[in-house]
């Protein structure tokens, strides 16, 4: 068992938000809600034994959602190539490189104290959003300006991705590069391998919409739940590979089944110990999960969540997740390590959008890799780029403008990864992308 220094317990918050509501009541001797009132346009559901999760009846029909080009935004040369900016940012990039310090000093009862703050300022956001769903339950949140953000291949970009693996690709490993004498990197199999890896991303890709089929849901409640995820993997201190496949589990999920509210942070938790038992060496236990729910739910409610999950996915988590793709792309600078740094905290960020949802992996971990290198001040997308990610600079600019958009409101869209990236062993890489865009938007009002 992992041994924990704390306890996280954001809560149930979907539980506790309908138990407020008093829209269903709980069957102590069998631990599963009963609706108390109708749902749904006037229909009842009640819990059924073969279904720990909630609805069984309606799978969902998987939909392909096409891009909308015109909807693609582009964003200001000016802004994001600042070259003032970015000098100050390497300044700022080297003022915080400080050495991770594994045992971080930190008052742990002041944290404590605000976890359980942020929880009750989650848990009040949430009763106000649902208080203003009262008046027409069962209705479908439904965004029309909500557009899902996909890479456009134009007949310029694929003719620049020929010349580039033309110039570059070699038959052969080339012997002066130090991976080809290491084993553990495979070179001769590397082109197969991520030729597999990207029919992979496409094959395990969610419904980008699917929460338009979600009668209880709506995309608040899942960043709710994703935000709680990112604390528990924090506290864990499991890899990166492990949340982005969390994510990736609980979206096909819910693009295949209905769930009910007061079973969404069930989900979340099965999809964190299915996705740990498929990528770490020393997992969370059934015991920890239960501590970090705060005994929301059963020992065996888990369990059968996480058969039952497994099931509907048909033993099929071979996702590959964008951080292959990212060590991929850093081959172009020599793998260098402040430019990855802060990849890795807007890559995790593009977790929260619900446009990236159904985003391919590969194009998430380039453009997160192309705004970085703008932020740290190494500008320019060069062929060797190109090469490794696959994608021109045109095709990531839009993806770099929401990214850049979303950081622009940490504190609002992601404030459990900002905390979590502002700590030394992340190099306080948001605060590095808060100066940067502090500084730039400074810039911006200048002129």
């Amino acid at each position: 068992m992992m041994q924990l220094q704390q306890r996280i317990a954001l809560g149930d918050v979907t539980s506790q938000v309908n138990n407020r509501a008093n829209r269903f009541v709980v069957d102590r001797d069998s631990n599963k809600p009963v609706v108390g009132g109708p749902v749904s346009g006037g229909r009842v559901y009640t819990a059924k034994e073969n279904d720990p999760v909630g609805y069984d009846e309606a799978n969902v029909l998987e939909q392909q959602i096409a891009v909308d080009h015109g909807l693609v935004s582009s964003v200001s040369a000016q802004s994001i190539t600042s070259q003032e900016s970015s000098n100050a940012s390497t300044a700022t990039v080297q003022q915080h490189r400080i050495e991770v310090d594994i045992d971080d000093e930190e008052d742990t009862d002041s944290e404590l104290t605000y976890l359980r703050d942020r929880r009750s300022r989650v848990l009040d956001d949430d009763l106000d959003a649902d208080a203003d769903a009262d008046a027409d339950v069962g209705s479908v949140d439904t965004d029309d300006s909500f557009t899902p953000l996909a890479p456009v291949f134009t007949e310029d970009s694929e003719r620049l991705c020929r010349y580039v693996h033309s110039e570059l690709h070699r038959d052969e490993p080339d012997p002066n590069d130090e991976d080809t004498w290491d084993p553990v990197m495979v070179s001769e199999y590397t082109i197969e391998i991520f030729e597999h890896l990207r029919f992979l991303e496409g094959k395990f890709s969610p419904n980008g919409r699917y929460i338009e089929f979600q009668p209880e849901l709506t995309w608040n409640y899942r960043s709710t739940l994703i935000d709680w995820i990112v604390q528990v993997h924090d506290r864990f201190q499991l890899l990166p590979e492990t949340l982005f496949l969390t994510v990736n589990i609980i979206d096909r999920f819910l693009s295949k089944k209905q769930v009910t509210l007061n079973r969404l942070q069930l989900v979340g938790a099965a999809a964190l110990f299915i996705a740990a038992k498929y990528e770490e060496i020393n997992c969370p236990t059934l015991k920890d999960m239960l501590y970090m729910l705060d005994n929301a739910y059963t020992r065996e409610e888990i369990l059968r969540a996480e058969r039952f999950m497994i099931n509907t996915l048909n033993f099929e988590f071979g996702w590959p997740g964008p951080m292959s793709f990212l060590r991929r792309v850093s081959k172009a600078d020599d793998y260098e390590y402040d430019t990855r740094t802060v990849a890795k905290y807007l890559l995790e960020t593009a977790i929260m959008e619900p446009e990236l949802i159904a985003a391919p992996p590969s194009w998430l971990a380039a453009g997160a890799y192309y705004l970085s290198k703008i932020i740290i001040g190494l500008t320019g997308w060069s062929n060797e780029h190109i090469y490794y990610s696959c994608y021109t600079e045109e095709q990531l600019i839009p993806l770099a403008t929401m990214i850049l958009d979303s950081c622009r409101h940490a504190t609002d869209r992601h404030k459990a990864i900002f905390d979590k990236y502002s700590k030394n062993r992340h190099r306080k890489s948001a605060y590095v992308v808060a100066r940067w865009i502090s500084m730039a938007e400074t810039r911006l009002e200048n002129r």
